[in-house]
C-alpha cells in the first residue's frame, strides 16, 4: 500500500496520528493527499509535540518496509542529529510590506523592525520576496519564545510605514540542509 511520507521525528511522538517507527526514529505517514496545504498543516501541527523533519510534499515509499529499510534506517544518525538540533525550536516567517515609497532604506529599517525578533532566534535567513510581501524572513526561535514573537511583529505595523505578518510555528524546512542525494529529502 502506499504511503504518504510527512515527515521524520521520534517514535511516540505525542501528535504522530500514524507512523513507521524504525529503533527510536518515526516516519509520520498517511494515505496520498493530492493537497499541499493538507501536507503543511500536518507537519505543522506536528512541531508542537517536538521537533519534525519535514519531507517534500509528494513524496511517498511503496509501504512501510520501504519506510524503514530506504529511508528511516540508512541516514537514521543524520536524521538524530538534526532532531537534537532541532528539539523545543520552531520555524516562524515575518513578512514585511513597506506602504512608503523608496526602497534604499528598506534594508536598513528592517534591521531594527526585525530586532527584536532577531534576538530571540538562533538563526535567521532572507527569504525570497513575493507578491505578498517586499521582505520575507525565516526565523529558529524556541518555542517558548513563539507569543513574543508574535507580539513584537504585531507590534511593528503600530509604527507605520510597514504592514507585518507572521506565520508559525513551522518545521524547520529553512534550517535544514538539502539532502540532494536520496529522493527522500526535504
Amino acid at each position: 500500500m502506499t504511503l504518504q511520507l510527512y515527515g521524520v521525528v521520534r517514535a511516540g511522538h505525542p501528535r504522530a496520528p500514524r507512523t513507521v517507527c524504525w529503533d527510536d526514529l518515526a516516519m509520520v505517514v498517511g494515505e496520498p493527499e493530492p493537497d499541499p496545504a493538507v501536507h503543511l498543516a500536518v507537519v505543522s501541527a506536528l512541531v508542537e509535540g517536538g521537533p519534525v523533519l519535514p519531507v517534500r510534499f509528494g513524496t511517498v515509499a511503496d509501504d512501510e518496509a520501504a519506510v524503514r529499510d530506504e529511508v528511516l534506517a540508512p541516514a537514521a544518525e543524520e536524521y538524530r542529529a538534526d532532531l537534537d538540533r532541532l528539539d523545543g525550536l520552531a520555524e516562524v516567517h515575518v513578512c514585511l510590506r513597506f506602504t512608503e515609497p523608496g526602497s534604499a532604506w528598506r534594508s536598513a529599517r528592517s534591521d531594527v523592525l526585525l530586532s527584536e525578533v532577531a534576538g530571540r532566534a538562533r538563526d535567521s535567513v532572507a527569504l525570497p520576496a513575493g507578491e505578498s510581501a517586499d521582505e520575507r524572513w525565516a526565523f529558529l526561535v524556541g518555542m517558548g519564545d513563539l507569543l513574543v514573537v508574535r507580539d513584537a511583529v504585531s507590534g511593528l505595523a503600530r509604527g507605520g510605514g510597514v504592514q507585518a505578518d507572521w506565520v508559525g510555528p513551522l518545521p524547520a524546512y529553512s534550517f535544514l540542509e538539502r539532502r540532494t542525494c536520496t529522493r527522500w529529502s526535504w
